[in-house]
């Protein structure tokens, strides 16, 4: 077939064909006209010079519409060639910056996995406080991601992590259970400290403040501070309660830098285990 003979075929194909309003894509104009997909763009532009149709590029998109019907031509009225993403912008977000906290984190389970824990005790230490710290950084931006949205609304984020980082995510939700794939991430509420009863006793404060602490303890000037009360009265406390096994005091530092000081701990989680160097190591 010559390129007239061609030609005059697209215009005997396109006399009868109805262009929807809002267009056709190069491909689905193609099938349409009956030719193959190498040539029609550049039937496309043919029958756009005859004035038989009307066809949009933008971004590289070509778009084929109904010829205009009124003089001059010009853009079909009423009609938005827009490009959906393929993406949602907050999901592209998320993964473009979480990336580099991956990479680090997949540093730090590497190392993890090579150490022996017996033989480097205050490594290991510092390797789980920086993976606690890098998990922290992937919740930090989940929540800032989550834009307002609750519970199985704001499911796609955690999925779409462990569809990202299957093989990093469990090491972030052994510290953040609500990103495991079971979890469920709402949105963060405003924090509100918990009060104890008024009419409690010095002894019974110092005790609650130290349940709630955990297995990392808590420092007797984090209760001075809840308790706005004197130092002498804390330590006071903590000796009489340490006497009869209440709480068991250990000079300690719970980061890898800073001064060692005086932590109270809940006996019902054993002894804590401390460095050489005053640094404490919890297991969770």
């Amino acid at each position: 077939m010559t390129q007239r003979t061609e030609k005059a075929s697209w215009t005997d194909r396109i006399a009868g064909l109805m262009i929807p309003s809002d267009g056709l894509t190069l491909n689905a104009f193609s099938d349409a006209i009956w030719c193959s997909p190498d040539q029609a763009r550049g039937a496309a532009r043919y029958l756009h010079n005859k004035r038989l149709v009307f066809v949009s590029e933008q971004a590289g998109v070509i778009r084929v519409f109904p010829a205009a019907k009124r003089p001059g031509r010009g853009r079909p009225s009423r009609v938005s060639v827009g490009i959906r993403p393929t993406l949602d912008p907050r999901l592209a977000r998320l993964i473009t910056e979480s990336a580099p906290i991956f990479y680090a984190l997949a540093l730090l389970q590497r190392e993890r996995a090579g150490i022996d824990w017996r033989e480097q005790a205050e490594r290991m230490v510092e390797i789980e406080d920086a993976i606690s710290v890098e998990a922290g950084r992937i919740m930090t931006l989940c929540r800032r991601s989550m834009d307002g949205r609750k519970g199985t609304e704001s499911n796609w984020i955690r999925d779409a992590l462990w569809l990202f980082q299957p093989a990093i995510m469990p090491v972030v939700a052994e510290r953040h259970p609500t990103l495991a794939r079971d979890g469920v991430l709402a949105a963060a509420e405003p924090s509100q400290a918990k009060r104890l009863p008024n009419h409690m006793s010095d002894a019974e404060r110092v005790l609650s403040y130290v349940a709630q602490a955990g297995r990392r303890g808590i420092t007797v000037s984090d209760i001075v501070n809840k308790m706005r009360c004197k130092r002498a009265t804390v330590d006071d406390v903590a000796r009489t309660l340490e006497s009869v096994g209440q709480v068991m005091i250990v000079e300690c530092r719970s980061a890898s830098r800073g001064r060692v000081g005086t932590r109270l701990f809940d006996p019902a989680h054993g002894e804590p285990s401390v460095l050489p160097d005053g640094r404490l190591v919890v297991v969770e």
